[in-house]
């Protein structure tokens, strides 16, 4: 029996509990711990000293509790290393942090490797948070499947294929589609890819619109000048190499990191842009304007992706239906770096 009583003392503690507990209503707890209403002096010290004896959360939480809300919401996001190469993640937390702010909420910042949930696991377990905004999606994803598990609401940034999950995403598919097609219809030959990665959702789709631009546009997909899980300079340098030996015509680059990349390895050799080689990028950061010449690219508002996946994180913790997709526009800008 004690040690029953032990693991309770553990537990996530709610009104309806504490009501239980005590042999009140739900409502006489609520009017005890926020402080309104009619209630006797007697019964509210007793409720408050059964939560200062049994409830996992401090006393500064009693508002919440009653409310059965923190006011919290986290943002999990790569680790550091990864964001000093990776502006769109700054950029889509400051569109979160946006509408949070507006609607009197804060704006918690996880980062994470992508494999361990145990930060995940806090928030929950101490109700930290009323729900969380999941940046980047992996084929295999273990925080959605460990969020699932929960009953916290949850917005992931990206493409699934589970149809329970709700997400919101840019159509990386359509957008890396419409532009390859585009590319050669206007004359240009053979499009190499150079990609990261292939864990991710956001580039399974990139490749997908690559491979199915290519057949919309009457072109032959060739797998020989196709280049994924490029992770460092080395890298990415290595296939620009091997790709100038192949005839390639233009060299698509998965996002605005390999990008750069690209253009910087190709400016080095002394290769022409767009004279003896074409670039174009699947996703456009100010980490592309920093050259000579202007890259295509496929442009997406980051800030609105942020700012979206957070209004629907609310309507969902409001306990209010959501459309379980959500994708959002992208436009094309052709630029020099593609000129025929």
């Amino acid at each position: 029996m004690e040690s029953s009583n032990k693991d309770q003392s553990k537990e996530n503690l709610t009104i309806h509990d504490v009501a239980k507990a005590l042999g009140v209503s739900a409502s006489t707890v609520s009017r005890a711990i926020s402080g309104k209403g009619r209630i006797g002096e007697g019964t509210r010290q007793r409720v408050l000293a059964y939560i200062s004896e049994k409830s996992f959360y401090p006393n500064a939480s009693a508002r919440s509790l009653a409310q059965s809300k923190t006011y919290n919401i986290a943002i999990i996001m790569p680790e550091v290393k990864d964001l000093v190469d990776m502006p769109f993640f700054h950029t889509c937390m400051h569109g979160a942090e946006e509408i949070a702010q507006l609607n009197d909420y804060d704006l918690l910042i996880v980062t994470t490797d992508g494999t361990n949930t145990k930060p995940l696991e806090r928030m929950v377990n101490n109700r930290k948070v009323d729900g969380m905004i999941l940046t980047r999606l992996y084929k295999d994803d273990v925080f959605v499947k460990y969020l699932k598990s929960t009953e916290i609401p949850f917005v992931a940034i990206g493409n699934s294929d589970d149809k329970d999950l709700v997400t919101v995403d840019h159509d990386n598919y359509g957008g890396c589609r419409e532009l390859v097609s585009l590319l050669v219809s206007k004359g240009v030959g053979k499009v190499a890819y150079l990609g990261g990665g292939m864990d991710q959702t956001v580039n399974i789709r990139r490749f997908a619109g690559y491979k199915d631009g290519l057949e919309s546009a009457g072109a032959k997909f060739d797998n020989s000048i196709v280049y994924t899980n490029l992770n460092s300079k080395i890298q990415v340098a290595k296939a620009v190499e091997e790709l100038l030996k192949t005839g390639t015509d233009c060299m698509l680059c998965q996002d605005d990191y390999i990008c750069d990349e690209v253009v910087h390895h190709l400016t080095e050799k002394g290769i022409s842009i767009p004279g003896r080689m074409k670039v174009a990028s699947c996703h456009h950061s100010k980490l592309l304007d920093n050259f000579p010449v202007t890259i295509t690219s496929l442009k997406f508002d980051t800030m609105e992706i942020g700012r979206k996946a957070c209004q629907v994180l609310l309507s969902m913790i409001a306990g209010e239906e959501v459309e379980k997709e959500t994708l959002l526009e992208y436009e094309i800008n052709l630029k020099e770096s593609t000129k025929m």
